[in-house]
């Protein structure tokens, strides 16, 4: 994502420090009075979700159950003076940028973890019998976040955990105006019982619903729970739960704009300035061996693929996906000064619910293409979808690099499959890299003749995607096939005087091979 956020990172610490020091300052509410304090509403990705688990193991639902604000951000905070004075806890309401606090009733939970049996998680079986009731605290901002619109802020501005030390003075909760945050944060009920239907109802506590006045029409989702079983090992909680940060909406709702694929703040353009656009840029294949399937008695030639963004701007697409849809609309999204400041819809993300993949993949990105000495298409690689995040430097030195990445996380990449949104990034001066070894994404050269091949390698293969520019998109690599089948060979020419190729006898060290007839 842009570098804007390693700096904001900072500044949003220091802005909250600031706002629990002068929270002295902040109006009370009167005795009576009726404030138009923001509220909250659940909301889902699926109303049906099928869950594996393994033999004679328990059933991890994995929830897609998101809390959201409404009607601006659900802030609430506690604080204390000293250590001799009770903490106070109150909700703070921003009308019109004036703020009020509104004291909220002695039961609030006062140890720093949130809201106490906030969440309330029942499940009953095909006949209608509970067989799972239980209450869940919440905190406010933790956990798996949800983007709602882009109405809000870019990214989340409140902390994202609650508690941990006991002398801590004061803390805020909060969830961003067109934000939600997981009502489970990272954890997962489990069930017992045999394979079958079962309900599984989410609501918020009465007395919450009453205090932080929730429509009862948001207070409650239910979601249909397939229970199987697999014959194989199957990971749990967490591989079943839902995506990283999502994104949600609510079609027609004029609180969120008209649907989760067409976010309403940001401006649609369809001729952005160069100076806020990525530069995607191809790189020579490299890592490039051959092996033998012997469960399909055939030969493979595997290879890694890297495409890099030179900049000036990030690459950021995300998805935001219809209710119960298997798939999502691909956005990209243009940024100025750390802000975006146009969108423009450039393809689809799909689920792939393959073991080892699960997750959301980007299809117009990339393309792997075998061609012949002609430089003729003759193989094409099946792989098709990505999941975009930096993987490997490649030029920290270029205008606007990101020098550390990670600090703005991965959770969002892939997704799980109840997702409502995910965003996929390239950095700045950061390349992607996948290595394609499976069948059907590495090349099949079982039948193809000894000889002299190139692999291609395609960024923005449709031209969908904006970039400054699409003359570096491609780049080819020299390879020669060699052996018998079954015990094929393959050598590789340096590229530029670089041989990361083991099987050329450069040993990926940068000496250049003895040249390739």
């Amino acid at each position: 994502m842009p570098a804007r956020r390693r700096h904001r990172s900072g500044a949003i610490a220091a802005a909250l420090s600031l706002t629990l020091a002068t929270s002295a300052g902040l109006t009370a509410g009167a005795a009576g009075a009726q404030v138009a304090a923001p509220s909250i509403r659940l909301v889902t990705g699926s109303n049906s979700i099928t869950v594996t688990r393994s033999p004679g193991r328990k059933a991890y639902l994995g929830l897609s159950v998101y809390v959201a604000a409404v009607g601006g951000a659900f802030e609430i905070r506690a604080t204390r003076p000293d250590y001799d004075h009770p903490v106070s806890v109150f909700q703070v309401a921003d009308q019109g940028g004036s703020v009020t606090t509104i004291p909220l009733p002695a039961w609030i939970d006062r140890d720093w973890q949130g809201l106490a049996k906030f969440v309330h998680v029942t499940v009953t079986d095909a006949a209608g019998h509970v067989i799972f009731d239980r209450y869940h605290p919440f905190c406010p901002g933790s956990g798996d976040l949800a983007r709602l619109s882009d109405d809000g802020p870019d990214v989340p501005t409140y902390p994202q955990s609650c508690g941990g030390n006991p002398f801590q003075l004061g803390a805020v909760w909060g969830i961003d105006d067109g934000w939600a945050a997981n009502a489970f944060g990272y954890s997962s009920d489990a069930i017992k019982g045999p394979d079958g239907h079962y309900t599984a109802t989410v609501s918020i506590a009465p007395k919450y619903q009453a205090l932080f006045g929730v429509a009862p029409a948001d207070a409650s989702v239910s979601i249909d729970v397939t229970v199987k079983t697999s014959k194989h090992l199957v990971c749990a909680p967490f591989c079943a739960a839902g995506s990283g940060r999502a994104r949600a909406g609510r079609p027609n709702d004029p609180r969120l704009g008209s649907s989760p694929s067409t976010p309403s703040s940001v401006p649609i353009v369809t001729q952005p300035d160069p100076s806020i656009l990525p530069d995607l840029i191809a790189l020579p294949a490299w890592g490039i061996t051959v092996e033998h399937d012997n469960r399909s008695d055939r030969d493979f030639l595997d290879f890694g693929a890297t495409i890099w963004d030179k900049g000036p701007s990030p690459m950021d697409i995300e998805g935001f996906r219809q209710p119960n849809q298997p798939m999502m609309d691909g956005w990209e999204y243009f940024y100025s000064n750390g802000l975006p400041v146009g969108r423009a819809q450039v393809g689809t993300m799909m689920y792939d619910p393959r073991p080892g993949h699960e997750h959301w993949h980007f299809e117009q990105f990339a393309r792997y293409t075998l061609l012949d000495t002609n430089q003729q298409t003759i193989v094409r690689s099946r792989k098709t979808g990505f999941c975009l995040a930096p993987t490997d430097a490649i030029d920290l030195t270029v205008p606007n690099a990101l020098w550390n990445p990670y600090a703005i996380g991965l959770s969002t990449a892939c997704g799980g499959e109840g997702a409502l949104w995910v965003r996929e990034a390239l950095p700045v001066g950061w390349g992607d890299t996948y290595y394609q070894s499976l069948p059907g994404q590495s090349f099949d050269i079982t039948d193809l003749p000894n000889g002299t091949y190139f692999i291609r390698i395609t960024a923005n293969p449709a031209g969908q995607l904006f970039e400054g520019s699409t003359t570096n998109n491609t780049q080819v690599r020299r390879v020669v096939l060699g052996g018998r089948p079954g015990h094929r060979t393959v050598r590789v020419p340096a590229w530029h005087g670089i041989d990361p190729e083991p099987a050329s006898g450069g040993g990926g060290n940068g000496v250049v091979p003895t040249p390739v007839p």
